[in-house]
């Protein structure tokens, strides 16, 4: 458990290094805000989607997989948890309207594709890690383009539901399909090609931390700091709710699969969801500042975290 807190801390160190890349370009007009929205498409249409692919395909076997039932329960019981502790939460803050919900989601979804994944890579080196990430993406995906767009648009009288559904085909989903196809087939994939993608998807870590220092460049500290509310998100969420899921899950699932969940449950808040917010003219700017907030936390939090559990 020691190595695994060095491995964390270590990997924490270059996230505030990457991220401060990424911070530095943008105050110095090298990434400016329209640079920042393309290196945003490039990511979530390209670069993931890629990353996502170059897990699954990779193969593991039958035996790895036997936990997937258990570990999918598991993702389910903590998005269960995490929804009612944003709802708890938003009530004591007094928030309401648009703000509330934005509030719920941003407590719901973690920056998996930005910052778990990278993470969890570097940590767990077993296939178990891979399967982990493939059933997480699938439920995290499926959440979030229903239940995630209707906390985002529920404020609009004539918000279509329907979008939501469409919205689920995206790069994402149609490459961890093809990738669940080309594993359970087993379809051989050249060399040349599958070196190609695993190295596309392998400048996520580097370019996504670089585009989230870049994005909190232009966030206003003096607005954020007016709201109290965007500081209890980290300490619920990021500290508090961490701990409980390690303890809860004990019983239930296998030590790799249990540090993993509670590694994702302690991620700051998902980028997507200020995208999804500025879709539906939502609060747009509560969840640029409450992503500013829980980026910056984490760098504290995950290694607090990781300390914490070590020693349970």
């Amino acid at each position: 458990m020691t190595g695994q807190i060095v491995i964390v801390v270590n990997q924490v160190i270059i996230f505030t290094i990457l991220m401060s890349i990424g911070f530095i370009a943008a105050k110095t007009n090298v990434l400016t805000k329209d640079a920042l929205d393309s290196l945003s498409k490039l990511i979530v249409k390209i670069i993931l989607p890629t990353l996502i692919f170059s897990i699954v395909a990779s193969g593991v076997t039958a035996k790895e997989f036997l936990i997937s039932g258990r570990f999918a329960i598991g993702v389910v019981l903590c998005f269960s948890l995490l929804i009612l502790v944003g709802m708890v939460m938003s009530k004591l803050c007094q928030l309401k309207g648009k703000t509330a919900n934005i509030f719920v989601a941003l407590t719901t979804f973690g920056n998996m594709g930005f910052m778990g994944i990278p993470l969890i890579l570097e940590i767990f080196k077993e296939p178990v890690a891979q399967v982990c990430i493939s059933i997480y993406t699938i439920i995290d995906m499926a959440l979030l383009w229903t239940f995630g767009v209707y906390l985002c648009s529920r404020h609009q009288k004539s918000s279509n539901s329907l979008s939501a559904v469409r919205n689920m085909i995206n790069p994402t989903t149609v490459a961890l399909f093809i990738a669940f196809i080309v594993n359970i087939f087993k379809i051989p994939v050249p060399d040349l090609l599958m070196n190609l993608i695993s190295g596309v998807g392998g400048t996520s870590k580097y370019l996504t931390l670089m585009y989230l220092g870049g994005a909190l460049a232009y966030v206003s500290v003096e607005k954020v700091i007016k709201k109290p509310s965007i500081f209890v998100l980290p300490l619920g969420k990021m500290l508090i709710m961490p701990i409980i899921v390690y303890s809860l899950l004990g019983f239930f699932l296998p030590q790799t699969p249990r540090a993993i969940l509670t590694i994702i449950v302690g991620l700051p808040s998902m980028t997507t969801v200020a995208m999804i917010a500025t879709s539906y003219q939502s609060d747009v700017e509560y969840a640029t500042e409450m992503i500013f907030v829980t980026t910056l936390a984490s760098i504290i939090t995950i290694p607090i975290v990781s300390v914490i559990t070590s020693m349970m």
